[in-house]
């Protein structure tokens, strides 16, 4: 007698750069409620894509995280955002530089699903979208709209104030905020080389304690990234997405990793039934240079070993890539994945990542737990690779 499995499992981050230890449990709470979110949907016979938008729009909802509402600001003080969905089977949607949208991740789902459906004159269907043209293209489809205004937070722009005024102040000022931010990351550092180079904050729940630092107030987070979801739904189907609001003055049309498939977000997937996932967070211009999230991605395809797959996709594609080691700019990534086989008898979805920022925020549920698993990893051995992870046990029904 056979027996049936239910493959739903739920993976988010919430981006991977410097979580303040008084924000941290925002930054966890925000990962669970996406769990939470997604896996409402899956235990009701939702799709993968139904889980990875749910858990995405989760995500900009919530002005702590740099995607959607509270995203950072472009140099005018608009709102900018990218996003992208993309299936086990290659097909995927994507959204660049819209700024009249609550949820851009639900825009790249409606490009996803019309991009099944033929369009007169032969024309092929669009899978990726920016500006002025997905607003024109959102409007075809009654998908609604709102203000730029609406999109800003007041943490927000009050970053953005204070950086404008270093802007204007002229090379010096940014200069020293830049030596600043420098040393704020050395002083980390150096306070945590007395222990192990890794530290992991995993719980179901969400607590914090507030720690003083020298240089940089506790309650400021330097989160600046990329928030990404996986997902399999109850079939063994994956799916992934990427959101962001992309780097602060940024400079207006400038579309960032999370619109781009191969680099922000990317799944392979072979006939042995074997499925390979990743989404990444980090230095947009960098990993679009190194296709990153295709580059893990294959790098744990072929290995034996998911977590040195991952490992070396960050220490070798990444930060021993050529476009890094000859940058005069700071590099830093972050990537979630998860590799499984739909066909072995012990069925188990290895959760991995890794990331060379300070930390990384995440959480992971399946459908057998009653509450998500969320981590906050810091990294003791910046900007070194900090690696993690687990095994989710798959149970029959």
């Amino acid at each position: 007698m056979s027996t049936s499995v239910d493959w739903s499992c739920i993976f988010v981050h919430a981006g991977a750069g410097y979580h303040s230890q008084a924000n941290e449990p925002q930054h966890l709470r925000a990962c669970a409620m996406a769990c939470k979110a997604a896996m409402a949907l899956l235990r009701n016979g939702g799709s993968a894509v139904d889980g990875v938008e749910m858990a995405l729009r989760s995500l900009e909802d919530n002005e702590i995280t740099n995607s959607g509402f509270g995203s950072n600001l472009s140099l005018d003080g608009t709102v900018e955002c990218d996003a992208s969905i993309m299936e086990e089977s290659g097909r995927s949607g994507a959204v660049g530089a819209v700024d009249s949208f609550k949820n851009p991740s639900a825009l790249a789902r409606l490009i996803l699903d019309n991009s099944r459906r033929p369009m007169s004159l032969k024309r092929v269907p669009p899978i990726l979208l920016a500006g002025p043209g997905a607003r024109s293209y959102a409007a075809q489809f009654h998908f609604p709209t709102i203000s730029n205004e609406q999109l800003v937070s007041y943490s927000a722009h009050q970053r953005w104030l204070k950086w404008k005024r270093e802007l204007d102040a002229g090379p010096r000022s940014s200069a020293r905020t830049q030596s600043s931010h420098r040393s704020s990351s050395r002083s980390r550092s150096q306070v945590r080389r007395n222990s192990t180079d890794t530290t992991v904050s995993t719980s179901s729940a969400t607590k914090g304690e507030s720690k003083k630092t020298e240089t940089v107030p506790e309650d400021e987070d330097l989160v600046t990234d990329t928030v990404g979801a996986i997902c399999v739904d109850r079939w063994g189907r994956v799916a992934a997405g990427s959101s962001s609001g992309g780097i602060g003055m940024k400079f207006r049309g400038r579309v960032g990793p999370a619109a781009l498939i191969g680099v922000g977000t990317w799944i392979r997937s072979d006939e042995d039934g074997t499925v390979v996932a990743s989404t990444c967070s980090g230095t947009g211009e960098q990993m679009a240079h190194t296709m990153i999230a295709s580059k893990a991605v294959e790098r744990m395809f072929e290995s034996e070993d998911e977590f040195a797959g991952l490992q070396a996709a960050i220490e070798r594609d990444f930060m021993g890539s050529t476009i890094v080691q000859q940058s005069n700019m700071s590099s830093a990534v972050g990537i979630m994945a998860i590799k499984f086989d739909k066909k072995a008898e012990n069925k188990r979805i290895h959760f991995t990542y890794g990331h060379t920022t300070d930390s990384m925020a995440l959480a992971h549920m399946s459908a057998a737990m009653k509450d998500p698993q969320t981590t906050m990893s810091r990294n003791k051995r910046n900007p070194k690779a900090c690696m993690g992870g687990c095994s989710v046990q798959i149970h029959p029904t």
